[in-house]
């Protein structure tokens, strides 16, 4: 049997790299195999189909005759639980949906419909310039496809002023298409947006947790752990404190503490040597946060282990 690589595959079937090994990780190609930590793929093996495009062009059928029924063609997009732009051929937003705003976090329509325009707000440049360059192709008349952009929500907050706190990673596929008129000139460009997949601020969270609970050994860090889960360190610190009520950096402490009382159960160790073998030292501060947090001692907590 042949085999082809995941760019090959990508090539083969005209989609982004990104998409066959998204496709390879989720169990959605039968015929791909792992070879260390890359993807084979037969050579022979069909085009996996894509309901989200299914999806995509069962969209633009319902829309495409719409072209000179703007009120009909607002209450149409509105009622789709997927975002929707519309937009007239200058680029500006005329036309958008209540979906639109919950997945973009945009407080109103007021801030975007006759405000934004694709063609010209430099956030679109955060795709690159290939991605505009195809988005400007579905002002010329084409329809274009886009799999796994991610949405530029935090930019899309500060473009606002808003204060929200959102750790949302979205990643959208996007179907762009004309819409001509019945004189055969270009009335809107219709973007449609369908999520393939994302992660939230609990998500974010939580794999900061799990980051802190396998690396509680090493010394604090919080732009490591920031890192871990791609948000900047500010931001990140607010994030966590508001979901857990507690700092990174005493969740932190809370962990080290129950590893070294853990430590201090066994008594073939000293405390000396309970708390080195936690990564610190008994002389310094972490012997008065453990009396802090337990309300004794690590010797007395060692002898009050020792009578039950």
């Amino acid at each position: 049997m042949e085999y082809m690589t995941v760019q090959q595959a990508a090539e083969k079937w005209g989609v982004s790299v990104r998409r066959v090994q998204y496709l390879c990780n989720k169990g959605l190609l039968q015929e791909a195999a792992e070879l260390g930590k890359s993807w084979i793929i037969l050579k022979d093996a069909a085009k996996p189909s894509d309901s989200n495009k299914e999806k995509q062009a069962d969209i633009v059928k319902t829309i495409r005759p719409l072209a000179d029924k703007k009120d009909m063609l607002a209450k149409i997009i509105e009622c789709f639980p997927y975002p929707i732009h519309v937009y007239v051929p200058d680029g500006t937003l005329v036309l958008t949906n209540q979906a639109c705003l919950n997945v973009m976090h945009i407080p109103s329509k007021d801030k975007v419909v006759g405000v934004f325009n694709v063609l010209k707000d430099p956030i679109i440049d955060l795709w690159g310039e290939d991605t505009r360059n195809q988005i400007l192709k579905s002002f010329q008349g084409e329809t274009v496809h886009f799999y796994d952009l991610v949405m530029p929500i935090q930019n899309l907050l500060r473009k606002f002023g808003s204060e929200e706190i959102c750790a949302e990673i979205s990643f959208q596929n996007v179907t762009c298409f004309p819409i001509f008129a019945d004189n055969n000139q270009l009335a809107y460009v219709v973007h449609v947006f369908i999520t393939a997949r994302r992660y939230d601020n609990a998500a974010k969270t939580l794999m900061a947790k799990k980051y802190i609970e396998e690396n509680w050994g090493e010394e604090f860090d919080l732009n490591k752990i920031a890192q871990a889960v791609n948000l900047s360190k500010h931001h990140f610190a607010r994030l966590f404190k508001k979901d857990t009520a507690v700092t990174p950096f005493k969740y932190y402490q809370d962990i080290k503490i129950r590893m070294i009382k853990d430590k201090l159960c066994d008594t073939s160790l000293s405390v000396s040597e309970a708390f080195s073998a936690c990564g610190v030292d008994y002389s310094g501060n972490y012997a008065g946060v453990f009396k802090e947090k337990v309300g004794m001692t690590p010797s007395q907590y060692r002898k009050l282990i020792g009578q039950k």
